[in-house]
């Protein structure tokens, strides 16, 4: 079996039931002017949740912080 099925068969109805989120992460705009396979590959996260199950509305891409750096992140939300 190849890795492709055996991790689709190991994700279970349970798991669809839930969310799928996919996370970008650039940490500054040269990161993403210079690495934008990177980006493209992280976008192409969503297809791979779509292809293990799940629907494609019940994916959500979380990528609103996209090449800003860590140190930018208000305070409140600091831990």
């Amino acid at each position: 079996m190849n890795s492709a099925k055996l991790l689709y068969s190991k994700v279970t109805t349970a798991h669809r039931a839930k969310l799928a989120y996919v996370y970008l992460r650039q940490s500054s705009p040269g990161q993403l002017v210079h690495n934008s396979e990177s980006t493209a590959r992280q976008y192409a996260l969503v297809e791979r949740a779509v292809g293990l199950g799940w629907p494609s509305d019940r994916v959500r891409v979380i990528d609103e912080d996209l090449g800003r750096s860590g140190t930018s992140i208000p305070l409140e939300f600091a831990f």
